[in-house]
């Protein structure tokens, strides 16, 4: 039997940012414990999410994404094509809470509500202002460890333009048409990906030196952190993006017949960010090109 690389495993009650990169470096990705309150906040986004998605084709394509500028709403990927992904997602993105008086006018900038159920917002946004939080955190201290200018970092985190995502894979009754999945391999987009998921069987990762497929099997209470393409590019290369996909379960599985959730919160810079490793100002994107560019070529909704 081959013995597959893990992924690290960090308590983010006692780590530093070196530890943080170590990780990162090692496997492109590691799980975050130490954040036992996200637990309950994740359950009440699936739960909250899994009333939305119970709704109606016509009810939810009310809130569907308009197929110009970046993602947000309803997205229903299943219905792309022979090739399609093998799921259904519906995506935020909200400004600097602290520009508002209070959490309603905060979460009413978003202009893509379902009328239903009532609670989407308020849950929505509780568990928005703690990613953004979290994704603060990590970044500082990833440029202390990394030695990133600091006058960077604003563009990272209060300016920061991150989306929340809830993704509904489709319970598999019959056995999927070849080449249909739950989600192709990929790399994330952004800076730092904040996934959680719930206990069903798929995620996979790309990890170790020959890039082996590692099931990722979520420790109790934890989230994982992916790196994605634009820190990779930032930190000069020295933290390489996550490949990662989501497999269909085996027939024979208890998970076969199951829908599974996903509760993922995508980080950026600001849009406007001319993102470059620190010294080379030449050798970069600009975040929003790149963003826009990269959705254009991960799939279709049409």
């Amino acid at each position: 039997m081959i013995d597959l690389p893990a992924v690290p495993v960090i308590d983010l009650s006692f780590a530093t940012g070196s530890d943080l990169v170590a990780g990162l470096q090692q496997a492109s990705c590691v799980f975050l414990t130490g954040l036992d309150s996200l637990s309950a906040q994740a359950a009440s986004m699936v739960a909250v999410s899994d009333a939305f998605f119970a709704l109606s084709e016509a009810e939810k394509g009310r809130v569907r994404w308009s197929g110009q500028g970046p993602w947000v709403g309803w997205q229903p990927l299943y219905a792309g094509g022979d090739d399609a992904l093998l799921l259904e997602r519906f995506e935020i993105a909200l400004p600097d809470p602290e520009d508002f008086a209070t959490a309603e006018e905060w979460t009413n900038n978003f202009d893509q509500w379902p009328d239903r159920p009532l609670e989407m917002a308020p849950v929505w946004g509780a568990y928005y202002r703690s990613m953004r939080a979290l994704a603060d955190r990590i970044t500082a201290m990833l440029v202390a460890a990394l030695d990133l200018p600091p006058d960077d970092l604003p563009s990272w985190t209060t300016r920061q333009h991150s989306n929340l995502v809830v993704n509904h894979y489709l319970p598999q009754v019959t056995p999927p048409a070849p080449g249909r999945v739950r989600q192709k391999p990929h790399t994330d987009h952004g800076g730092l990906t904040l996934l959680w998921a719930d206990g069903r069987a798929g995620l996979e990762a790309a990890i170790g030196a020959d890039g082996a497929w590692v099931p990722v099997s979520f420790p109790p209470g934890a989230i994982l952190l992916q790196a994605g393409d634009l820190l990779h590019l930032w930190s000069r290369g020295t933290i390489p993006a996550n490949n990662h996909r989501v497999v269909n379960p085996p027939r024979e599985s208890a998970d076969a017949q199951a829908e599974r959730y996903s509760v993922v919160f995508f980080h950026h810079p600001d849009l406007d960010t001319w993102v470059a490793p620190p010294g080379d100002a030449t050798f970069g994107v600009k975040a929003r090109d790149y963003v826009l560019q990269r959705q254009k070529i991960s799939y279709s909704l049409d």
